[in-house]
């Protein structure tokens, strides 16, 4: 009876209903003014807490496996000095045993001696109180200012809480004349995503221009000095390359233990000048047919040529990416931050133009050479799975709409119902502000949340129509005036709505605290308790002056 009361005060006083609709848009502004703060952030989905993450180590081109050996043993020690590591697994020259993620980051094409990959297991969820990401975030800064030996780049690989991607950040870059200058203008934007203070491991997937030395073999003369061209090429491997030549049975070994042979550190191939290098080769004799001992290098010619680098091409297109990874922060931030960096610094040697949301395109003042920047990566899911959803919500909300109108045949009267329901958001948003209060970690506004404010569109109307439908019926059976039907059937019908709520509260909330499907409870659980109060207050005056037009 109260609450009736206080219902029809609302609906028979002009200043009581205008506060109620001043409160409802405040409430409303300040909902939406926490994304443009950034108080609440958008990401399409929260770290994954893992048992495990990964280590790309990629070391300049032209790099020995003994440089890339020394750089990862320098990153297992700093590992085993962590009580959370359990073990360690290096793979030099090659990826780790692929998984669906590691084929879309590229593992599988890594066949280099400056590459490697470092697998790492930790404690369980369980048996530590810091998650995975807490965990990569803490260790990162020490690893790669200890282990960045020989200018190696040290990434940090976490497990894809959705879609496994390049990277978080992915950069294409096309166009340009030539592979040069494409690589030099991607340096440009890569020195821009360093700046931003939430990105980390950025890295252009471009080879560097190297030095090699080819031996180039002089068939001729290894024929006419009685030599086997195999025995030349056998002596060579064996000499820089090395090779299992033997086997050794031990008792306590479980299997044959391998006799590798090579010639030591001083002799390989790492000096720049051709005069030492043939010097060393001089040094390495084979036996002829006849018993007589041949120099290598009688036979043997060192060629100085520049390693021609790897192109990569999408859609037939050349292309260089840029990538980039997030410090416990969404992708879109800092991007938006470098993107207006990127207008300001490159605006005096570039004429710079929007192709897209995102996306850029440059011309160079001077050369009129053009390059396209291309946004992809997580942060192209995340656009994409905003944008799809954000089209199924009003779709959703077009489709009740008209629905309400076939019902009521009142287009005023629907508008209403549909307004009563997007007002909603506010639960959904103060809700994620409480939880980011509240955790550690920041929380987000994710894909899943969306989907959790979608679901919410039916139960609101339907509580509106409950209300409408009870009032309409008082008005016509019980000769009630407007305003007093419609207090009474929102009292009347507030112990239902309020049971359902409750019901809708307490399933959700088992979803609160998961670390994917957390934003889907939080946002049933804020939406509905705001529901509730929209169908009590806000309601109630949106529909008075429409009941008497479907009365008649």
């Amino acid at each position: 009876m109260r609450l009736e009361n206080f219902i029809l005060s609302i609906l028979e006083s002009k200043t009581k209903s205008f506060l109620v609709y001043f409160i409802t848009f405040i409430l409303f502004v300040l909902s939406i003014a926490t994304f443009p703060t950034e108080i609440i952030k958008a990401k399409m989905l929260p770290g994954k807490d893992s048992n495990t993450f990964s280590i790309y180590v990629d070391l300049k081109d032209g790099s020995s496996k003994f440089q890339t050996k020394e750089v990862t043993r320098c990153i297992s020690k700093n590992l085993q000095k962590n009580e959370l590591v359990t073990n360690i697994s290096v793979f030099i020259g090659e990826g780790q045993p692929l998984d669906f993620a590691a084929l879309v980051k590229q593992s599988a094409l890594k066949d280099k001696q400056s590459q490697a990959e470092i697998m790492v297991n930790i404690k369980k969820a369980q048996d530590r109180d810091i998650t995975s990401y807490n965990l990569i975030s803490n260790i990162r800064e020490q690893i790669q200012s200890n282990c960045s030996l020989y200018d190696a780049n040290i990434k940090f690989i976490e497990l894809p809480a959705g879609p496994p991607v390049l990277a978080s950040i992915v950069a294409e870059i096309y166009g340009g004349k030539n592979f040069e200058n494409r690589r030099e203008f991607s340096k440009k934007i890569a020195t821009i995503l360093k700046q931003q203070a939430s990105l980390v491991d950025i890295d252009i997937m471009a080879d560097k221009d190297y030095i090699k030395y080819d031996l180039v073999l002089d068939n001729n003369k290894i024929v006419k000095s009685a030599v086997s061209l195999e025995q030349v090429k056998n002596i060579l491997y064996l000499a820089y390359e090395g090779m299992e030549i033997s086997v050794v049975n031990e008792n306590n070994a479980e299997n044959q233990i391998p006799i590798f042979l090579r010639l030591d550190d001083s002799r390989l191939l790492k000096d720049s000048s051709i005069d030492s290098l043939e010097n060393k080769l001089q040094m390495l004799k084979v036996v002829n047919s006849n018993g007589n001992m041949i120099a290598i290098s009688s036979f043997v010619t060192i060629k100085k040529v520049i390693k021609e680098p790897t192109l990569t091409s999408k859609n037939l297109n050349m292309m260089i990416n840029v990538i980039a990874e997030t410090n416990k922060d969404s992708q879109i931030y800092p991007l938006l931050d470098a993107r207006t960096q990127m207008l300001e610094d490159l605006s005096n040697e570039y004429i710079v133009s929007k192709t897209d949301m995102l996306n850029l395109s440059f011309e160079n003042k001077t050369t009129s050479e053009k390059f396209d920047l291309v946004f992809d990566g997580e942060l192209k899911v995340t656009i994409d799975t905003f944008i799809d959803l954000g089209g199924a919500f009003i779709i959703a909300l077009v489709l009740i709409f008209f629905l309400m109108v076939m019902y009521y045949k009142s287009f005023a009267l629907s508008g209403g119902i549909v307004l009563a329901s997007f007002i909603s958001i506010v639960g959904v948003i103060f809700a994620h502000v409480i939880m980011d209060l509240i955790t550690a970690d920041i929380f987000y506004l994710t894909a899943t949340s969306l989907i959790g404010f979608i679901g919410l569109i039916g139960i609101n109307s339907r509580n509106s129509t409950l209300i409408i439908d009870f009032s309409k019926q008082l008005v016509i059976e019980k000769d009630m005036s407007i305003n007093q039907a419609i207090a009474k059937a929102t009292a009347t019908r507030s112990k239902p709505i309020i049971l359902t709520v409750l019901t809708m509260v307490f399933a959700s909330s088992l979803l609160a605290t998961d670390a994917v499907f957390g934003g889907l409870g939080v946002a049933l659980i804020g939406g509905t308790l705001i529901s509730y109060i929209v169908s009590m207050f806000f309601v109630p005056v949106i529909i008075k002056n429409q009941i008497k037009k479907i009365i008649n």
